[in-house]
């Protein structure tokens, strides 16, 4: 996502485009504007389908599904749907403009400038989400029945926090309804998947209690500012949501108020019986916590006051941006959907210590900065390293003894042994073994998405695509294809994880002949990967 660049002159239906905002793996964000008689302009939010995708009759009636749940939901914490019409072949929804940033980008700028995590007001953003998303679960058909919606992607991104304190749910672009034309098959999973319910990874049937997971995973995030389910990939992240311990947040931060934890652990629990029944019942639990502690009487002017203490700049961007729009200027570029993307969020440390040690020996979860977090990363490989070490010297020592048992005729070979009920582990010698290799990640997007990637010639996939390498210093051909667009060519090193965003040319433009690549790598170049880890 990044700057977009002016199309004034474009049309979609009765608005005019006035710039990009983002574009996904399926449609485009752009912002819009509405010109009436005697001057009226109203700026508006335009979702899309891409060309390449609108003659694809699934995705046709996935956005048609996705307009028509959204439409029925009229509540001041979801962002409201204005329009759903046809331009030609192009399908399109209008949404309102909202000024603000989504709550991943709050909790960044506010790790950015140094401001100390507000218990209170993230539990009063989390209270609203409620309130939003429990609207959208009690939504019924023109008998009075309940149609059974579940957001299923709930996230810091779709959670949205105006300049003037208000919070919108965003984005039921993959909701679920029993009543749905479009069914989504038997155990696809859809979502982020570090933000899925135990039953969700499991491809279970949901209800409006795995929106109330999410919500619990959400307000562990940004209370904690970190990342309860992330891992090396997603395969580990299914694993660890339905499986590994809960931290309780107060192992690591000594302030943590008890009343908001015990709302926490609650809406974690992986027993849907055990968390609250609905998402209004998560709301009267959280509210109920800031009273607890001491909250202040007007929530919503102390969020707008914060928003604007650390977004001055955002502020100032979007309302110049709005007044060059509602004069019908030509927009030269839009300001990016995200903020302080380069700021990441550290895994919780699941069995050990450190996650509490590190604030006693002075670590400051408010003053947490993107080189912080990769500091803590490389000493977290390190530590990892140490312990490959450890193993192996002890596994040398066990051999040698192992060696002399084996030599007696009496004694049985060894057996493999069972750790705790797990799948049986590898007999001792194994331990011998070279350590396992290294592996870094590569994050594509292309512009527009939907492209070819071939790697040293063999094809990997289409855009956005993520690529987990055998980390190396050995130069591998990247090609990225997509019809009538130049072709993107780059030479890879796989030594560290990576973002690549390229912006695909027409082919027809004579100015050049390929596309551009632009490679994001992390300032300082180690030898081993973790160099980002996205917050979405």
């Amino acid at each position: 996502m990044g700057a977009a660049e002016s199309q004034a002159a474009e049309r979609v239906g009765r608005y005019e485009i006035a710039g990009r905002l983002a574009t996904g793996g399926m449609a485009e964000i752009v912002l819009g504007r509405l010109v009436g008689p005697s001057g009226f302009e109203r700026p508006v939010v335009i979702k899309r389908i891409l060309p390449h995708l609108a003659e694809q009759q699934s995705f046709v009636s996935m956005f048609l599904d996705e307009a028509r749940l959204a439409a029925q939901i009229r509540h001041p914490n979801v962002v409201q749907v204005q329009e759903l019409s046809q331009d030609g072949t192009e399908l399109y929804l209008v949404m309102e403009y909202l000024e603000g940033e989504n709550a991943a980008g709050v909790v960044r700028r506010c790790m950015v400038k140094q401001r100390p995590t507000d218990y209170a007001l993230i539990a009063f953003i989390l209270a609203e989400a409620c309130a939003g998303l429990h609207a959208a679960h009690e939504l019924k058909d023109a008998k009075g029945t309940l149609i059974g919606l579940v957001h299923r992607d709930v996230s810091p991104q779709n959670i949205f926090v105006t300049y003037a304190g208000g919070v919108k749910v965003l984005d039921f672009g993959i909701a679920k309804a029993a009543d749905r034309i479009t069914q989504t098959e038997a155990g696809q999973l859809k979502g982020k998947f570090e933000y899925m319910s135990p039953e969700q990874c499991r491809g279970k049937p949901l209800d409006r209690r795995s929106d109330v997971f999410a919500l619990g995973i959400v307000l562990y995030e940004l209370t904690t500012r970190r990342r309860l389910f992330k891992r090396a990939n997603k395969l580990a992240v299914l694993e660890a949501v339905w499986k590994d311990p809960i931290v309780p947040p107060s192992r690591g931060l000594a302030d943590y108020p008890v009343p908001l934890e015990r709302v926490v652990l609650k809406a974690l629990s992986r027993d849907p019986d055990q968390r609250y029944a609905t998402a209004n019942e998560m709301r009267r639990a959280l509210l109920e916590a800031m009273r607890e502690m001491n909250a202040p009487l007007a929530p919503e002017e102390a969020l707008a006051q914060l928003m604007h203490e650390v977004f001055p700049d955002r502020v100032q961007a979007k309302q110049d941006m709005l007044s060059r729009l509602r004069a019908g200027g030509q927009l030269v570029n839009v300001p990016a959907a995200e903020t302080d993307e380069s700021v990441e969020l550290p895994e919780v440390e699941v069995g050990t210590a450190s996650f509490r040690s590190r604030l006693e020996s002075g670590f400051s979860f408010g003053s947490l900065s993107s080189s912080d977090a990769y500091g803590l990363e490389r000493a977290k490989r390190a530590r990892a390293r140490m312990l490959v070490l450890g193993v192996g010297a002890a596994a040398a020592v066990l051999l040698v003894a192992l060696g002399a048992m084996l030599a007696r005729p009496e004694t049985p070979p060894p057996r493999t042994m069972t750790a705790l009920g797990r799948n049986p582990i590898t007999p001792l010698v194994a331990l011998a073994a070279p350590a396992p290799k290294s592996y870094v990640k590569i994050d594509l997007v292309s512009f527009p998405p939907g492209a070819t990637v071939l790697l040293a010639g063999e094809d990997r996939g289409t855009t956005p695509l993520e690529l987990a390498l055998e980390q190396g210093e050995a130069q591998l051909d990247l090609r990225i294809e997509l019809d009538g667009y130049a072709a993107a060519v780059e030479k890879l090193v796989p030594d560290m994880n990576q973002r690549l965003r390229v912006r695909l040319n027409k082919a027809d433009e004579k100015k050049t002949t390929t596309s551009s690549v632009q490679v994001t790598r992390p300032k300082t170049e180690p030898k081993t990967g973790g160099g980002f880890r996205r917050f979405d």
